[in-house]
C-alpha cells in the first residue's frame, strides 16, 4: 500500500488531515511529523510515496525545506506543498524544486481535504508512471552499457554505479585491424552476406579475448577494435598491461583459426588469393576515461592523446605484429620478452622520438602464449 507523510507544525491540522485521508477509504498507510526535523527521520526510516506538508512551521520556508529533504532521498517521491499564507509561496520556486502540486487553504466552498485527497491520488498514479518511465530508461541504459563488459565486471558496476563517472586514470589501450580487408571486401563483392557472417563472428572473438583478459570492449569501427585494460583496477597497473598483451596475443590466435574457416570456405568458389591478417597496437598512458556523451547517446569511452597515439601504433603493425610503446614495455618487461624495432620521429602533429617495440613471447610458457 502507498505511504503518505502528512507534515504540519499544528496538532488539530495534522489530525484532521490524518482522519479525513483514513475516511477516504483508500487504504494508504499514513505517516505524520510536525516539523521539518521529523519529517527527515520519516523520511530517512519509511518508503514514502507522496508528502503532504505545511508551507511555514518554523520558519517560512520549513516547507520548502521538506520538498527539498524528499526529492534528495528520492527524485520520484510526489510531494504537495498546502498553505493558507498564499502570498509567502512562491510557487515558480517550489515547481521548480520538484512540487507536484500547491493547495491554497481556506479557499471558500472548497473542503481542503478534499481537495488532498484528489491530488494525493493523482500523485499517486503520476509517481507509478514515473517509476515505469525510469525502469525502462534503466534497461534502456544498462543494455546500452551492458555490451562493454564482460558480465563479471558489469555486476561489479551494477552494485557501483559511480565507477562509470568520467575520471583521468592511467590505462592500457589496445587497437587491433584486419590487414587486408578493404582488397578482401572488393574480392567478395558479390558474396556481401560472406562478409557480414565473418564480421559477427570477428566481433564475437574480439569480445571474448578481451572479456577473458579483464578488459573493456570500447567499440568497434569498421574492422578496427578498441578495447581498454586498467580502468578500474586501484593498485599497480603493471598487470593491466600484461592483460592487454594477454588479449593480443589470444585475439591473434582466435583470428588465425577464424581466417582459416572461412578462407576455406570461400575459396571452393572465389579463385583469387585471399590474404588477410591481424595488426595490434598497445600504448599505456593517462586519458579521460567514463560514460560520455549526452542525456540521448553516451558511451563509455577513454578519450585523450595516448588514446590516438595507440592508434597510430597500431597502423604501424603488420600482420601477425603486436607493436607497443616504451610506457607499455616498461608495465610488461618482468613477464613479457620484447625486441625493439625502431625509433619512431615523423609522427604527422606529434613532436619527438618514440621507441617502438614488437611482442616476442609472453609468460613462462612459450608455447600457451606465443602468437607466432
Amino acid at each position: 500500500m502507498p505511504n503518505i507523510l502528512v507534515v504540519d507544525d499544528r496538532q488539530d491540522i495534522l489530525e484532521s488531515y490524518k482522519l479525513g485521508l483514513d475516511d477516504s477509504k483508500m487504504g494508504w498507510d499514513i505517516f505524520t511529523a510536525e516539523n521539518e526535523k521529523e519529517a527527515e527521520n520519516m523520511l530517512s526510516d519509511n518508503l514514502i510515496d507522496v508528502v503532504i506538508t505545511d508551507l511555514v512551521m518554523l520558519n517560512e520556508r520549513s516547507g520548502i525545506g521538506v520538498l527539498e529533504k524528499a526529492k534528495k532521498k528520492d527524485p520520484l517521491i510526489m510531494v504537495l506543498i498546502v498553505t493558507a499564507y498564499e502570498k509567502k509561496l512562491d510557487r515558480y520556486e517550489a515547481f521548480e524544486k520538484g512540487a507536484f502540486d500547491c493547495i491554497a487553504r481556506n479557499i471558500p466552498d472548497v473542503k481542503t481535504i478534499d481537495e488532498i485527497i484528489v491530488k494525493t491520488k493523482t500523485a499517486l498514479k503520476f509517481r507509478e508512471l514515473a517509476k515505469k518511465v525510469a525502469e525502462i530508461e534503466r534497461k534502456k541504459t544498462e543494455s546500452a552499457l551492458k555490451r562493454y563488459f564482460d558480465p563479471v565486471i558489469w555486476e561489479i558496476i551494477k552494485n557501483d554505479p559511480k565507477l562509470l563517472k568520467t575520471r583521468r586514470k592511467t590505462i592500457t589501450i589496445v587497437f587491433w585491424d584486419i590487414r587486408g580487408f578493404s582488397k578482401l571486401c572488393d574480392t567478395l563483392k558479390d558474396h556481401p552476406t560472406w562478409i557480414s557472417e565473418f564480421l559477427k563472428e570477428y566481433f564475437e572473438e574480439s569480445s571474448q579475448a578481451i572479456f577473458s583478459h579483464k578488459g573493456i570492449l570500447d567499440k568497434f569501427m569498421g574492422d578496427k577494435a578498441m578495447s581498454l585494460f586498467g580502468v578500474f583496477d586501484n593498485g599497480d597497473d603493471n598487470e593491466s598491461a600484461i592483460s592487454a598483451v594477454g588479449a593480443a596475443i589470444e585475439m591473434q590466435r582466435r583470428f588465425d583459426k577464424l581466417k582459416r574457416k572461412y578462407v576455406e570456405k570461400w575459396q571452393r568458389d572465389i579463385p583469387q588469393t585471399i590474404n588477410i591478417g591481424l595488426g595490434c597496437g598497445i600504448h599505456a598512458g593517462e586519458v579521460l576515461v567514463g560514460n560520455m556523451g549526452t542525456e540521448d547517446r553516451y558511451d563509455f569511452t577513454a578519450i585523450g592523446a595516448h588514446v590516438n597515439f595507440a592508434r597510430r601504433i597500431e597502423k604501424r603493425a603488420k600482420d601477425k605484429q603486436i607493436l607497443i610503446s616504451v610506457t607499455t614495455k616498461q608495465r610488461i618487461q618482468q613477464g613479457c620478452k620484447v625486441n625493439r624495432l625502431y625509433t619512431w620521429d615523423d609522427i604527422k602533429n606529434i613532436s619527438g622520438e618514440f621507441d617502438i617495440f614488437e611482442v616476442v613471447q609472453c609468460g613462462e610458457n612459450e608455447e600457451s602464449l606465443h602468437y607466432r
